[in-house]
């Protein structure tokens, strides 16, 4: 049993300045499984970055009692760049302020080595421990300069060593949702009745390279070709934790207890008292999720709540045109699908075209695309 703490400098952004990556690890038994859990790659979302702290907590607490039976590592905040990025008070870390792009995109690219890896034409599967050792190799030949690169370099190359790979996110404002693949449905719809959430996306190839497609692409690629073995398969998950103003310490808690309620039907720990009763999830194709824009610019006024079941052509919501002349009517938001309201906007001044709602649907929807699915807001 052991604690140990990593601390890695990065490359200066600036003279005078140093950032530096923190992943804390906890090392127990003999299982031989592992976990990798990170907060705060979008840096303005910071529900995740409390939940990491009280799993801190308890992680010590198990780790102590002797009842961890494998390897637990945690990055208490993935993206230091971005949480330095402050502007007039306000953290704008999600888009890298020195080329636009969004801190969760084109993390680095493995799957031409794991292709390579194919082409040699093992006739079994390869054990975990040696595809983990192929992709550290293929992670380091990967070329990183600058800070931010090389920051999503050394997060994905401790994420390959793991097993489980969990990356805390938020939305706006929103209700508890997850994002998964196809493939590995069955572990999503667990970890999710582990934490209570009731919604969980899942597509084929979400595209765009964010962390937990970087992480899950190799291993499903292996996979479909016969070379890993499906109960080895590593999974990865992006997991939501409702919007940006939910940060305390309650939901936290429970958020941080069914992560490690998970970890235990995983066999990485034990929890006393026994595991709790799974909630009931619903799982619908990401490409069903209509990302609902506002049809006019002014002051959004929901007439209905987060969670709530909506009906294709339903009025859900309003918006005041505030610069209009006298008597203009407000401009009436519809559903344009059936499902519910997973998401709406913390900030309720609108512009045209602007997303005012993410609802989740049971019918995939023509201009949704695999490959296509993520927007870059």
């Amino acid at each position: 049993m052991s604690i140990t703490t990593e601390i890695t400098p990065l490359p200066g952004m600036a003279p005078g300045t140093q950032h530096q990556l923190t992943i804390h690890k906890f090392s127990g038994g003999q299982s031989g499984r592992s976990a990798y859990i990170q907060a705060g790659v979008h840096a303005d979302e910071h529900p995740g970055l409390l939940v990491i702290q009280h799993l801190l907590e308890r992680l010590q607490e198990i780790e102590q009692a002797g009842d961890l039976l494998g390897e637990v590592a945690v990055c208490p905040f993935a993206n230091p760049v971005g949480l330095g990025q402050n502007i007039f008070g306000y953290v704008t870390g999600r888009f890298n302020l020195a080329n636009g792009e969004n801190f969760n995109r084109n993390f680095p690219d493995i799957t031409p080595a794991v292709e390579a890896m194919i082409a040699e034409g093992a006739a079994s599967p390869l054990s975990s421990a040696d595809i983990k050792r192929r992709f550290a190799e293929a992670i380091d030949a990967i070329p990183a300069h600058d800070t931010v690169a090389t920051n999503k370099k050394l997060l994905l190359k401790e994420a390959l060593r793991h097993d489980i790979v969990l990356d805390l996110h938020c939305d706006t404002s929103a209700t508890l949702h997850l994002y998964a693949t196809l493939h590995q449905q069955e572990r999503a719809v667990l970890l999710a009745g582990c934490m209570g959430i009731e919604t969980v996306f899942l597509e084929e190839q979400a595209g765009g390279q964010p962390f937990d497609e970087a992480f899950g692409k190799p291993w499903k690629k292996l996979t479909q070709a016969g070379l890993a073995n499906p109960l080895d398969c590593g999974f990865s998950t992006s997991v939501e934790l409702r919007g940006q103003a939910d940060v305390n310490d309650e939901m936290a808690r429970a958020d941080a207890e069914g992560i490690l309620q998970f970890l235990a039907r995983e066999g990485l720990l034990r929890l006393t008292p026994p595991l709790a009763p799974l909630a009931q999830v619903e799982t619908y194709p990401l490409e069903g999720a209509s990302h609902l824009q506002a049809p006019a610019m002014g002051l959004l006024v929901w007439k209905k709540r987060l969670g709530d079941t909506v009906s294709l052509g339903e009025l859900i919501a309003e918006i005041v045109p505030i610069e209009a002349s006298l008597g203009t009517p407000r401009v009436p938001v519809y559903s344009d699908i059936d499902g519910k309201i997973i998401v709406q906007p913390l900030f309720k001044m609108v512009r045209t075209g602007q997303r005012v709602a993410l609802l989740a649907g049971k019918m995939p929807l023509a201009h949704r695309k695999a490959g296509q699915l993520l927007q870059h807001f």
